[in-house]
């Protein structure tokens, strides 16, 4: 990735730390470095500020395709300098829903999915019973 889209900035040792303890002890939030936490969180509060107009307008998570194997969930909040978010695949199994980007079955990604109507229909006809 050329290196002339990003930009270094200093924090403080102990605030990294207590964000990279954090991101270690809550794996299920989806967070794989202080780099993607730190993303999220500047762009929650540009959000909340107004910078962000016209991606504001946009949903942070949406579904795009559904199958009786999974979802495909766009989450824009893991974009980049080139792209503006990131397909994650939430898979379907008779015993749970499992997250490959957060290789998690309770982060944000498996709540959104089962969040869907399709979704939650998909999984009564199976007559699965997923816990979260």
């Amino acid at each position: 990735m050329p290196m002339d889209k990003y930009r270094g900035i200093s924090l403080q040792k102990e605030l990294v730390g207590t964000i990279e303890n954090y991101i270690n002890t809550h794996p299920e939030m989806g967070y794989k470095s202080l780099a993607d936490f730190v993303t999220d969180a500047i762009r929650e509060k540009c959000e909340k500020l107004g910078i962000f107009t016209v991606e504001s307008a946009l949903p942070s998570l949406e579904h795009f395709n559904i199958s009786e194997q999974g979802v495909r969930v766009l989450d824009r909040t893991l974009g980049n300098g080139t792209a503006r978010g990131r397909i994650i695949d939430v898979y379907f199994k008779p015993e749970k829903v499992l997250c490959e980007y957060c290789d998690s079955s309770s982060c944000r990604h498996v709540q959104f999915a089962l969040s869907i109507p399709a979704v939650q229909k998909i999984v009564q006809e199976k007559g699965w019973r997923i816990k979260e």
